[in-house]
């Protein structure tokens, strides 16, 4: 009975002239279409959907903790920008010369950004950094003034009071007014952006002959290994995987020789560090006892009076044994750092691998 009410029904359409429904044999959407439509049935979720509760989960107990930990070195860097402007700058030159010294070979990656950086984007690049700064600053400002609202005067906080949607929704339009000159932020972060690019696409070109050394002594090694570990890789992986032996093989040697040869670029990165970390040192060295007048004090066998920096050589008679004590160390450790140092410059560790991974892939 059931299945004829639906013919009938079938029926009286075609006779009114109702067009019958054709099921969709391909997609008559684009993806931008698509994914306005998925944002839109997201809109309407309830508050206890698994969505809404996996990203609240994530929000609180991965980005939350991660958000605190980012605002802990932030307020460590403010404080250490606080006494660099303090410090003079012979002093600023000899704490960077030693930094540079002695674990220049960890962040070979990083350095050769900089200076590609620096020698890209000039002195604009330093205006763009104060302008995303600043910007960021007034945000977070803001940001920390409207927690403390409560305009309805019931002891809780807005914010509290807000769904996660409205509190998104609230938090960017807090963000969006706080920036009064959203072209120059956007002209900034553009312009950043084109020198991270030109950065990246300089250091490929690099060190693309590094990898590419790597890898063709690794093509001249993988037969020589596939004779020598083969026979006991074939008897161990059974003759079912026999045909997987090679390819383990190949891989196996092209990672040991990429990371080797970047063993051997963390050595040339650490001799070349050493040497200018060795001289800045020196040179701040002698320019705070110059200004101070200790150098006219010395014996005569050791200056010239009245003392002329450009006559004189014992700043490089201090700067190759401080240069090669650096590269040294860096060379005995292993380019790893020691506590406390690693934790202080983790922010700079992750800022080499991204580097790294940039230009390695």
């Amino acid at each position: 009975a059931a299945v004829a009410a639906v013919a009938s029904m079938e029926e009286g359409k075609s006779l009114l002239g109702v067009a019958k429904e054709e099921p969709k044999t391909a997609r008559t959407k684009g993806d931008f279409s698509r994914a306005t439509d998925l944002i839109s049935s997201l809109k309407d979720l309830p508050e206890d959907s698994p969505i809404k509760k996996g990203i609240a989960c994530f929000l609180k107990y991965g980005v939350k903790p991660l958000i605190i930990i980012v605002m802990a070195y932030i307020w460590v860097f403010k404080q250490l920008y606080k006494i660099y402007k303090i410090l003079p700058m012979n002093i600023v030159s000899i704490i960077f010369g030693v930094g540079l010294c002695f674990f220049g070979g960890t962040y070979f990656a990083a350095i050769a950004a900089a200076e590609a950086a620096i020698n890209l984007g000039g002195a604009d690049m330093w205006e763009h950094f104060k302008t995303c700064y600043n910007e960021a600053s007034v945000v977070a400002v803001a940001n920390t003034e409207d927690d403390k609202v409560d305009a309805n005067k019931d002891g809780i906080m807005d914010v509290k009071q807000m769904s996660t949607n409205d509190l998104i929704s609230h938090k960017a339009l807090v963000a969006m007014m706080s920036v009064k000159d959203p072209m120059k932020l956007q002209k900034a972060i553009t312009a950043l952006i084109n020198v991270w690019v030109a950065v990246i696409a300089t250091l490929k070109f690099q060190f693309a002959k590094t990898v590419a050394v790597a890898l063709g002594i690794a093509n001249m090694l993988s037969l020589p290994a596939c004779r020598v570990v083969g026979p006991l890789l074939c008897s161990v992986m059974g003759p079912d995987l026999n045909h997987w032996v090679p390819t383990i093989i190949d891989t196996t040697i092209k990672i040991i020789t990429v990371w080797f040869a970047t063993y051997i670029q963390s050595c040339i990165s650490a001799f070349y560090s050493g040497l200018r970390g060795g001289r800045i040192i020196a040179t701040s060295i002698f320019n705070i006892m110059t200004e101070r007048g200790w150098m006219d004090k010395l014996p005569d066998c050791l200056t010239a009076k009245p003392f002329d920096p450009d006559q004189s050589y014992l700043d490089e008679a201090i700067q190759y044994p401080i240069a090669a004590f650096g590269f040294y160390y860096q060379i005995t450790h292993g380019f790893a750092l020691e506590f406390p140092w690693n934790l202080i410059c983790l922010p700079l560790t992750i800022i080499e691998w991204i580097i790294r991974f940039q230009v390695y892939t």
